[in-house]
């Protein structure tokens, strides 16, 4: 167990004398370093303190502790002619005070040696002398404890009162074999419920798992399931809609998007085009002549507007995002390279000069660049908060134009190009499932734009069967609904309607204009379902983030991580701030 404070130090305001830490007694201002035992032995002698300390305890017949404090400058004096201000915590307002600050530390990442800071303590000793903080090892162990226990209590309650909800899945394992599985439930605000450490992730741990998370939220609320692409996650996928005929198990579009981005850079093409691209950028920065030439060919041609002022970018890791920028970097600088490249000032290497005057090279980029672009903007989108799961469909028609497009315009072999095709399927199929076809349908935003098959609208009108089975309402009246949503008839009938849909969101349309038709359950509940694993990304960074500092042990992670997150997902209320009884509140001496 750590060392308990010593009580001496409640006695001594944090002071720098010299430029060296000390501590200044707060009754006669002698001031000491730090060394609780001759800070004891003066307090045992301080006649000031032997005055105070003789003061009877306040009216309450609380054992508070009161703190006489020097009057400076830029302090209240307890009186016009006095010399302290006595000030007072009590052990209630003592054990508050140290909530509300852990709080205010875990919900901003802060380091939990803070308050060992001489920075902090001086500001705590202005703002109330008589508080002593908390120390780094309380932030750490039972502040801790209670803060994630009320916090989850406050994550069960949200979840509870929640309609509808989403599970949300993601794993990750180490060189060790050994794993951390996390799950969020979506309300839709996807709060952290709990992660698992596991020494193997097979497909049946789980399955057990997600339906042991599944029945403890409740499945009958539980609409949706998405996971990331590993093949246990997907193995997973027809044990829970077996188990769970009403849930639909889906997977990342994030995930399948950056898989499909892995296997084109996988092909021949795409990585000759690659090497031949990095050799050309090495070579320039390799050679500081070559550099400090291009550089003075680009302000020269800047003045005369022929081209932009680049710098030549190599790929610092495996992500597509480094390639994108070789291209380009590239790209931005052609003009200056070719020109370079012929010149007869600068000894240019032929294989180099050959790449520069060859058009397919720059053709590929070009065509390989902007389809770098469109799937990786698509990336982008999908890992934001707000991604919407209408939106997929419609991203995978737009993917396929542009593949179309950059295979039509590059000399790829037949064989690569039907792998291609064969990716972009796989893809689809991961990513693209009828709940997907019945968000698209159902968001107004999309009314008029649908590029679905007629097989695809079939699977939508059996999801929307189903759900409406399992909301007991007459499937009839939710179909014939969604024939008049589609039609533009009753309700749907002026353009007004319509065009409110662009100012807010699709679930928020049909629950707020929408509620009294049969289809608006149906219509909100398949709407708020996200599309990715997003939430469960974003908590693995943090645990990284975390674990990468090593100051606390794996367990102590996780209740910070999942107090921090959850803290800031759910909104504070007035009455939280309010748990000192009105007449403690009269008590308080304030500063």
């Amino acid at each position: 167990m750590p060392r308990m404070q010593s009580e001496v130090w409640k006695h001594f305001t944090p002071a720098i004398k010299d430029g060296r830490e000390a501590f200044m007694c707060n009754y006669c201002s002698k001031t000491y370093s730090k060394n609780a035992t001759k800070m004891q032995m003066h307090l045992d002698k301080c006649k000031e303190y032997s005055v105070v300390s003789q003061q009877s305890p306040g009216p309450d017949g609380s054992s508070s502790a009161f703190i006489p404090v020097p009057s400076y400058s830029f302090l209240p004096s307890a009186n016009p002619g006095g010399q302290f201000l006595v000030d007072s915590v009590d052990q209630h307002s003592q054990v508050y005070a140290d909530e509300c600050l852990a709080r205010a530390v875990y919900a901003t990442s802060s380091a939990l040696s803070l308050t060992d800071s001489i920075y902090w303590k001086r500001f705590f000793s202005v703002l109330r002398p008589a508080y002593c903080p908390p120390t780094k090892e309380a932030l750490s162990s039972h502040l801790l404890d209670c803060e994630f226990d009320r916090v989850q209590s406050q994550v069960h309650e949200a979840i509870g009162k929640a309609d509808y909800v989403t599970i949300i899945s993601s794993g990750w394992s180490n060189v060790k074999e050994s794993g951390t599985i996390i799950f969020v439930v979506a309300t839709p605000v996807p709060l952290f419920y709990k992660c698992v450490k596991t020494k193997q992730q097979t497909s049946t741990f789980i399955t057990e798992e997600l339906k042991r998370v599944i029945n403890e939220v409740g499945s009958q609320k539980v609409f949706a399931v998405v996971t990331d692409d590993a093949p246990e996650m997907k193995a997973v996928w027809a044990q829970v809609e077996q188990a769970f005929p009403h849930i639909s198990a889906i997977g990342c579009t994030a995930c399948g998007l950056r898989h499909l981005l892995d296997d084109m850079m996988a092909q021949p093409s795409m990585r000759s085009l690659c090497t031949r691209a990095e050799q050309v950028v090495r070579y320039f920065k390799e050679n500081k002549i070559l550099t400090e030439a291009l550089r003075c060919w680009q302000s020269t041609k800047i003045k005369g507007l022929f081209s932009q002022r680049t710098t030549l970018d190599l790929p610092s890791g495996t992500d597509w995002t480094g390639v994108l920028n070789l291209f380009s970097s590239l790209l931005e600088g052609q003009n200056s390279l070719q020109e370079m490249a012929v010149s007869c000032t600068l000894n240019v290497d032929s294989s180099v000069v050959a790449t520069l005057q060859d058009a397919a090279f720059w053709k590929g980029l070009s065509t390989s660049r902007n389809l770098l672009h469109v799937i990786g903007n698509y990336i982008n989108y999908m890992q934001k908060e707000d991604a919407v799961l209408s939106s997929v469909v419609d991203i995978f028609s737009q993917i396929r134009l542009a593949i179309e497009a950059f295979l039509s315009g590059c000399a790829q072999h037949s064989v690569e190009q039907k792998a291609v095709l064969a990716s972009l399927h796989m893809c689809q199929e991961f990513c693209v499932k009828p709940i997907h076809v019945a968000a698209h349908i159902l968001d107004p935003k999309h009314a008029g734009q649908h590029t679905v098959s007629g097989e695809q609208i079939n699977s939508a009108y059996l999801v929307i069967s189903n759900l409406s089975h399992h909301f007991s309402l007459d499937e009839g009246k939710v179909l014939g609904s969604f024939a008049k949503f589609s039609a533009k008839e009753g309700l749907w009938k002026g353009t007004g309607i319509w065009n409110s849909s662009q100012h807010v969101s699709a679930p928020t349309w049909w629950k707020g204009l929408c509620s009294s038709e049969p289809l608006s359950d149906v219509a909100f509940n398949i709407l708020q379902i996200p599309p990715t694993t997003g939430a469960c990304e974003r908590l693995w960074l943090q645990f990284c983030k975390m674990m990468a500092q090593g100051s606390v042990s794996s367990e102590r992670v996780h209740k910070l991580v999942a107090v921090q997150t959850n803290l800031n997902l759910l909104e504070p209320s007035d009455c939280e701030y309010a748990s000192l009884d009105s007449e403690e509140e009269d008590r308080k001496v304030l500063l």
